[in-house]
Order: C-alpha cells, then sequence, then structure tokens
C-alpha cells in the first residue's frame, strides 16, 4: 500500500509552487536585515565592528523568520494539491445495488443451525439490510424455480413482511435451482448503469459448477453466504462467507460488495484523482502554537480586538459560527458540512451552485438542486440538472438536459442510459393515465361532489391477473393495502402463476 501511494504521488496544481520564490527571498532579506555586521558595515570599520557588536543571549532557539517560512511552505504545498489516491466523482451512487437470493428449499428447515437454516438466513439478511442503510436491494426467493419476491428497492420495510412470509411451502417446484436464481438476478439488474451483486444465501449449491454460475450472473459479482459448512469439507464453488455468531459475516460482505461497486463504477465512469492537501492543516496549526510565547502578546490583543469587533448581528442566518466566518469562506463551511453528511446545512451555505445542487441533491432537496444545476452551463451540470428533473418527475425537462449532455458528447453513456430510463417512465406514466381515462370516463351530465350507485348490483368485470404484473415494484404494495390476504398468501399465488406461465405447454393445449 505505502509503495502504491510513493508510486502514484503527485501534484493537482504544480504551478503553485512558484510561490515558494518570494517565501525564499523574503526569508533571506529578513536574515540578512537581523546580522549586525551586515547593518553597521557601511559605517563603522570592519576592524572594529566585529569588537564592538554584541550578540544577546539566544532565549529562542526557534527563529521566528523559519517558523514563518515553515507554515509559508507547507500552505504553498497543501495549494499545490498533494495526492497519492483516487475517488469517484462526487454524483456517483456510493452503495451498490444488490439482489439477495435466498435458498427457500426444503434442506433450509433445518434445525442443525438454531432456529434453523431458513430463520438463521432471515437474520443475516435483516442484518445486511440494517448496514447497508438506503441502500438498494432486492430480493428473490429459490428452490426448484427462481421468482423475484421485491425488486431493488430503498425502503427495507417493504421487505420485511415479504421476507418473513417465506416458506418452503410457498414454493411451487422443489429443488435447488441457484443458477436461474443468478439468470432472474442478471436480468433485475440488466438497466443498472454499474454491475451490481448478486447474494446467494443457501446452504448448499446442489450441483451447479462455477462456470455455470457466474455465466449466469452476467457482468455481476457473485458472493454466498453459507449458511451450513460444505458436506464432507468439500469447497465452495464460488466466493462464500460463513455465518458467523456475530457480524463478522456481515462486515466481511459488505467490504466484498462495495469493493466490487466501486470497481466497476472507477471502470466505467472514471475516478478523480483526491486532493490530501487538508492533511497539511494539522502540522500548520501546530506550528501557529508557537506564537503564543513572550513578545507576542500585543498581536494577540489586536487579533482578539479585531475578532470582538464584529457586531452582534453578523451571525450567519444558517446557523454557522461567527468564528467560522471569519476564518472560512461560505464554500469552505458548506464542505465541512456536506463531509460531515448534514447535507442541507451544506446546500444553504455553499455559494457555488454546483456544489450547492449536490447538496441539496443528497438531503433529497430535489427542487432546490434543479434551481441550482440551472446556473451550471458545463455538462456535469446539466447532467445533474437532468437526474434532479427526473427526481422531481418532471420528465420533459430532463430529457431535455441529456439531450443538450448528448449534444456536447454523443458518446455519453451515463446520458444515454438515464435519458432511456426517464423515456420510458415518461411513456409509462402517459400510458398509465390514458388507461385510466379510458377505464374510469367521466360522464358529461355528472356534476361535481355527485355520487351514483349501482342498484342491481350486478358487480364488476373480470380480471385476469398476469405474471409480470405480480413483479412491479408497486403490486406487492398494492396488493396488500387492497386485499384482505397474507404476504404469504399474495407469495404462493404469485409463485404458482410465474411458475405456470413458464411451464411448457402440452401439444394442442388452448393458450
Amino acid at each position: 500500500m505505502l509503495e502504491q501511494a510513493l508510486s502514484s504521488f503527485h501534484l493537482l496544481r504544480p504551478w503553485w509552487l512558484l510561490a515558494l520564490l518570494p517565501v525564499a527571498l523574503i526569508l533571506v532579506l529578513i536574515l540578512r536585515r537581523e546580522r549586525g555586521d551586515l547593518q553597521w558595515s557601511g559605517v563603522i570599520a570592519p576592524n572594529l565592528l566585529k569588537h564592538m557588536t554584541v550578540t544577546p543571549q539566544q532565549r529562542w532557539r526557534i527563529r521566528p523568520a523559519w517558523l514563518v517560512a515553515s507554515v509559508l511552505l507547507l500552505g504553498v504545498v497543501a495549494l499545490a494539491g498533494p495526492t497519492w489516491r483516487r475517488e469517484l466523482p462526487p454524483f456517483v451512487e456510493d452503495k451498490a445495488p444488490l439482489m439477495i437470493a435466498l435458498d427457500v428449499s426444503a434442506s433450509m428447515g433445518r434445525t442443525d443451525v438454531a432456529p434453523s437454516r431458513l430463520e438463521r438466513a432471515k437474520q443475516k439478511i435483516r442484518d445486511l439490510l440494517a448496514a447497508r442503510g438506503g441502500a438498494r436491494t432486492g430480493l428473490i426467493a429459490y428452490a426448484g424455480s427462481a421468482h423475484l419476491v421485491m425488486p431493488l428497492t430503498d425502503d427495507r420495510g417493504v421487505l420485511e413482511p415479504f421476507l418473513a412470509a417465506l416458506t418452503p411451502g410457498l414454493m411451487p417446484v422443489q429443488g435447488k435451482a441457484p443458477v436461474a436464481a443468478l439468470e432472474l438476478a442478471a436480468q433485475t439488474l440488466a438497466g443498472e448503469p454499474f454491475a451490481g451483486t448478486v447474494l446467494l444465501v443457501a446452504d448448499d449449491l446442489g450441483t451447479a459448477d462455477a462456470a455455470s454460475l457466474r455465466r449466469a450472473a452476467g457482468r455481476n459479482g457473485v458472493l454466498m453466504l453459507a449458511i451450513a459448512p460444505p458436506q464432507d469439507g468439500a469447497s465452495r464453488p464460488i466466493e462464500s462467507v460463513p455465518v458467523t455468531i456475530d457480524a463478522t459475516d456481515i462486515r466481511a460482505l459488505e467490504r466484498r460488495i462495495d469493493t466490487r461497486f466501486q470497481s466497476a463504477q472507477a471502470d466505467q465512469a472514471g475516478t478523480r484523482w483526491r486532493d490530501e492537501g487538508y492533511w497539511l492543516l494539522l502540522p500548520i496549526a501546530l506550528l501557529s502554537l508557537l506564537w503564543f510565547r513572550r513578545g507576542m502578546t500585543v498581536q494577540w490583543i489586536v487579533l482578539l480586538v479585531l475578532l470582538h469587533a464584529v457586531p452582534a448581528d453578523a451571525q450567519p442566518a444558517d446557523g454557522s459560527s461567527r468564528f467560522a466566518g471569519i476564518w472560512l469562506t461560505p464554500d469552505q463551511q458548506g464542505r465541512i458540512a456536506f463531509d460531515r453528511g448534514d447535507y442541507a446545512r451544506a446546500a444553504k451555505l455553499f455559494t457555488d451552485p454546483m456544489w450547492r445542487g449536490i447538496a441539496a441533491y443528497r438531503a433529497y432537496d430535489f427542487l432546490a438542486a434543479a434551481e441550482a444545476f440551472r446556473k451550471v452551463e458545463t455538462i456535469e451540470g446539466k447532467f445533474a440538472l437532468g437526474n434532479a428533473e427526473a427526481q422531481n418527475h418532471a420528465y420533459e425537462k430532463a430529457i431535455k438536459a441529456y439531450q443538450d449532455v448528448l449534444a456536447q458528447q454523443p458518446d455519453n453513456a451515463a446520458a444515454k442510459t438515464n435519458l432511456a430510463i426517464v423515456r420510458a417512465a415518461l411513456e409509462a406514466a402517459e400510458a398509465k393515465r390514458r388507461q385510466q381515462e379510458k377505464d374510469n370516463p367521466a360522464p358529461p351530465d355528472l356534476k361535481a361532489d355527485e355520487m351514483k350507485t349501482d342498484e342491481k348490483q350486478q358487480g364488476g368485470k373480470r380480471i385476469q391477473v398476469k405474471p409480470e404484473e405480480l413483479t412491479t415494484a408497486g403490486a406487492a404494495e398494492a396488493w396488500m393495502r387492497q386485499v384482505q390476504t397474507t404476504p404469504a398468501d399474495f407469495l404462493k399465488l404469485k409463485f404458482a402463476t410465474q411458475a405456470n406461465s413458464a411451464a411448457p405447454r402440452p401439444p394442442g393445449s388452448p393458450p
């Protein structure tokens, strides 16, 4: 690690090193002025000067000139931007999309792992969801067939009831089909701009080999949380993390998931060098403490008077301290709040529109983010504006922003991907609106706030549920809200419908 950092070390702004020239010149002039023999050499004869010069006793070993020069040297190097590692751009998502494929076969009901293999797997999945916070996670259940329980979502509360309801009795086909689960996960993650990770939570992978598992996963990474040790000491065909009684396994999974995701992001989105100059602020501050010594009292009194002279009404409205306002610019204060995760406060502090928009975006204030990004005329600003407008469901404005980006950069992969997603969302919204108008036309003679009932009570029309309608993000929530049933009943119907639609029909059978 150290060798890699040394080999990658360079300066982002090397031209700042030219500022060392005036620093060296000032230091030479100060040191020359402090030499008494040079000051009186033009007045007193040299043979007399050496006998008339009195050298005071040195009480302070560190000379102020050298102290000032050291602080200026460190400051110039910090401004030059030393760096030795890369970081992702601020708008790249920092949490990996994860599809969890849970084995719900009969073997998961064994109790050799308390309370049972399946219940222990569910506990670990809950722990992983809690550790990942708001990162998007999906869930697949599989035995002899694989079924999508929930697509990617950042609300783990939606996953909880369906995860708790999973039992081997819900599965329409018994057996173990991890390859089918990986294929379904890869299909679900296909629309993501970056590759994700598929986590197999199982006790065994059956007869599947490493080649078929990796081929089924496609571009995505594959991990396994092993609920039970391998039989006869055999090795796993893919990288696995054994389940533990503490959170060691969860931390290991998080590291592997995030590492693979960041690698995929770096390959596709690119990285930038991280400015590490702020580390030099610590030695600069420590050297500045040396000025608290005898002989410097007057200077510090002047400084305190200046601080006290700041009027009381100069307290910023955003809550930042008056002291910080003297020493730090609003953008610097905003960056401190941003790094601490206080994005709402950072959005109020930043004056730079790009950073103000990024902070507002991170604070989920997409209206303020869009307003800030409109003031940025760069390609990055237009791309960010498209993202904010898409989050606001202003799809037409988002499409316009992405088209502006592609007009300047036709090969921008991220803009192409987002443009396709927003167009699809706009078409879906328009299709839904047209369908609602078609199914519920407003009678021309029906006045507002007037209700009509069907006195004959002949009932409504019969609706056939399609398999794909049971896998949408809002289907589960709508089902539980409108139908008095349990998550287990919903999943059982959903899995059976999907299994029947996927099963081949005998020749001559009706469609």
